[in-house]
């Protein structure tokens, strides 16, 4: 397992024997090791249980509590109240947590995955060294300060915005006024607490899409042992498509704080979730195509390799079937030729079928698997906005009806 310390600058004469082939998308970047000096992360495992509890506690409850000591909890007027606000439940109760637990994905899927890169004979002997010096070198990049520098400077922009200039619909019922000094307590804990730990999850977890996207791109530069022919019609690469399901919470837990703001102005602003159905639909593919991007890096090897392979095994069977033509047809002696007694291309019919699997193989990694994986997270909650204004009870019935 890759451990906490930073690697060294790989390539520098002092620098240490390359790692495993091991690489966390989390443990050992600063934000890692500010929750470890905080104490949140044990310092064996990942504590995911434990700090999903703590973020959803320390955001939600004290915001909860002075809503029921102040009368804003349940009862108000209109969306005057914590209940009706759904996008607050949403952030402290769904989305930060599940962008907790997908670090304990990340933890648990990456390095099998990359192991098997090995173990499929994708990466050889030969091409061993350079691939553990590609992870070590995403490694690094992890391991950078400035990308969290910008994450908090964002965040800390963000939230100082918000309070100054904007009135957020999940602030309004705090009692925001017009001035900064109208602000209550739960108008500043949500503006100093809430919203910032979910935009910093939000953005570390951007943030690491990119850095799937960079190492699957230095992958792709490597002289993998590809097979054109291979069943799965990625060349062998299908096993990378489980990557996607490292973001499946963290797609679930956006498209839900999205959802929950559509879903709050169907319920209490009169908007009509049909005729909202375009935002829906574009938020959902929006957030799917974010967080699919990542995977696509390996279309570039696999659409040369289709490109080459495509002529190359055209000329291997058109040279056996002009062969067998010859032989069968014209009834030419054309001698002993090897590539018609080859056990490992069969008869015509075996031959014909290694040609099919290169022209059907696909150039983009990604099959119904993956897609699902991203789609459907993103699609469940936009889903439910759509069906508040159906009447439930009369769909109900006419199911009932055709399966009787």
């Amino acid at each position: 397992m890759e451990n906490d310390a930073r690697p060294a600058n790989p390539g520098s004469p002092e620098s240490p024997e390359l790692p495993e082939v091991d690489l966390s998308l989390v443990r050992g970047d600063p934000g890692f090791y500010l929750q470890r000096k905080a104490l949140l992360i044990p310092d064996t495992g990942m504590g995911i249980v434990r700090r999903a509890l703590i973020f959803a506690s320390v955001t939600w409850i004290p915001l909860a509590a002075w809503a029921l000591l102040t009368g804003r909890a349940l009862y108000g007027a209109g969306d005057d109240t914590l209940a009706a606000h759904f996008g607050v439940h949403a952030r402290c109760l769904i989305a930060i947590p599940l962008m907790v637990v997908a670090e304990g994905v990340a933890q648990n899927l990456m390095p099998p995955l990359l192991k098997y890169f090995i173990d499929s004979g994708l990466v050889t002997e030969q091409t061993l060294p350079d691939f553990r010096r590609q992870l070590s070198r995403v490694a690094l990049l992890r391991n950078r300060v400035l990308p969290w520098v910008v994450i908090f400077g964002a965040t800390v922009a963000w939230s100082m915005t918000g309070a100054l200039f904007g009135k957020s619909e999940d602030m309004v019922w705090t009692g925001h006024g017009e001035g900064i000094a109208d602000i209550s307590f739960g108008g500043w804990w949500f503006v100093l607490v809430i919203r910032p730990v979910f935009t910093v999850l939000l953005l570390a977890w951007l943030w690491r899409a990119c850095l799937m996207f960079v190492l699957l791109f230095r992958i792709g530069k490597l002289p993998l042992a590809l097979v054109p022919s291979h069943p799965d019609r990625v060349a062998g690469l299908s096993f990378v498509e489980r990557m996607a399901f490292i973001f499946s919470p963290v797609v679930f837990a956006i498209s839900t704080v999205v959802a929950a703001s559509f879903a709050h102005e169907v319920v209490y602003h009169g908007a009509s979730a049909t005729q909202m159905k375009t935002l829906l639909i574009a938020s959902a593919v929006l957030i799917s195509v974010v967080f699919l991007i990542p995977l696509l890096p390996l279309s570039m090897p696999l659409s040369r390799l289709k490109r080459r392979a495509v002529f190359e095994y055209g000329s291997l069977v058109a040279h056996h079937d002009r062969l067998v033509h010859e032989r069968w047809i014209l009834r030419r002696d054309i001698g002993k030729p090897e590539i018609l007694d080859a056990p490992e291309l069969g008869p015509v019919a075996d031959i014909h079928a290694i040609y099919d699997a290169v022209r059907r193989m696909r150039s983009v990694p990604l099959s119904k698997l993956s897609i699902l994986a991203i789609a459907v997270p993103a699609a469940v909650p936009m889903l439910y906005v759509a069906a508040l204004q159906l009447p439930l009870s009369a769909v109900l019935g006419k199911v009932v009806k055709a399966l009787i």
